[in-house]
């Protein structure tokens, strides 16, 4: 009698979720799937919606790509905003500087001159960089291992924090 009311109690409490012709839940994989998806969205629009006086700066801490280190340059309010930007949490250790003169036209003179994005970077083992430059958008990306050196002028100017090797 005891186990026959347990198993009464169990029904009750745990309701069967799937029935014949239902499809199942998804799973744990394609869920993983789907947050990777919206994770690497979330970091490409950061990128592609850069507005026109602004120059965007990404990358990601030891190419975990749910911890982002953007830089965001503003040449037309003449400040730079830096922030550890983490995926569906949080947005850690954000800063807003004002900018001099000087760097705003200095940040205009490196913008032309970057060199082109290195071939076969992955994602989340890149340096991105998107500007503004006649009249369309740009984006580079490098690999973090392989900078070239003139992006370190760039984060000099900005202040942002770069983990990077530079090329010879």
């Amino acid at each position: 009698m005891k186990l026959l009311r347990l198993a009464l109690l169990t029904l009750v409490a745990f309701p069967v979720v799937r029935t014949m012709g239902q499809t199942p839940r998804i799973t744990a994989d394609k869920i993983d799937v789907e947050m990777a998806k919206v994770n690497l969205q979330h970091f490409e629009s950061y990128l592609s919606e850069c507005a026109e006086q602004e120059v965007r700066c990404l990358w990601f801490d030891a190419g975990n790509m749910r911890v982002g280190r953007a830089m965001t340059i503003d040449l037309q309010k003449i400040s730079v905003y830096t922030a550890r930007d983490v995926f569906d949490h949080a947005v850690q250790a954000s800063h807003t500087r004002p900018l001099s003169d000087y760097q705003v036209v200095s940040v205009r003179e490196l913008l032309p001159v970057l060199p082109a994005s290195l071939p076969n970077v992955a994602f989340a083992d890149g340096l991105h960089i998107a500007f503004w430059h006649d009249k369309k958008l740009h984006t580079r990306r490098y690999s973090r291992v392989k900078v070239p050196l003139i992006v370190q002028r760039l984060y000099d100017i900005g202040g942002g924090y770069i983990n990077c090797t530079y090329a010879n």
